[in-house]
């Protein structure tokens, strides 16, 4: 008895493997047929179509020229050295003296051997600030005060 058990999974083997061949190759069959159904751009026609160019029109020239020369007027800011970045940044939306501006200023000047900024420098680099829109000042007893502008705020954002 269990001879003849054995000699059924003996027998089963190659029956089963026949089947497996047999769907595998069906499975493969319709796989192929299916890549054979036609694709999308197969099925659509493209027609050529004519593209002309526009033209530019002179309002539209003088619009944009406009605009360029208000925006290099209004908005200079790649124009600002390291220092004038460095004093505007130093702020932080506060009103300061000179000697808190030369403080926070030349505190990140001395860890890297640069010298620090002399009194006449800073003034200098403060007046071209002030000319260029970023700073303001005002007198509190006897004493100047800087403060940022709007557009200091703006740019130090």
């Amino acid at each position: 008895m269990e001879n003849d058990k054995e000699n059924d999974k003996e027998n089963e083997g190659p029956s089963k493997n026949i089947d497996q061949r047999v769907k595998m190759h069906e499975y493969l069959k319709e796989a192929t047929e299916r890549k054979k159904a036609p694709v999308a751009k197969d099925l659509v026609e493209l027609k050529h179509v004519e593209v002309k160019k526009q033209k530019v029109s002179q309002e539209t020239l003088d619009l944009a020229q406009t605009l360029k020369e208000q925006f290099i007027e209004h908005d200079q800011f790649e124009r600002l050295s390291n220092d004038e970045i460095t004093i505007l940044e130093s702020f932080m939306g506060k009103r300061l003296f000179l000697t808190r501006i030369a403080i926070v200023a030349n505190q990140s000047r001395v860890p890297l051997g640069i010298p620090p900024l002399k009194k006449a420098e800073l003034e200098k680099l403060l007046n071209g600030l002030i000319s260029k829109g970023y700073i303001q000042t005002e007198n509190v007893a006897g004493e100047i005060v800087y403060l940022l502008t709007e557009r200091g705020k703006y740019r130090v954002q």
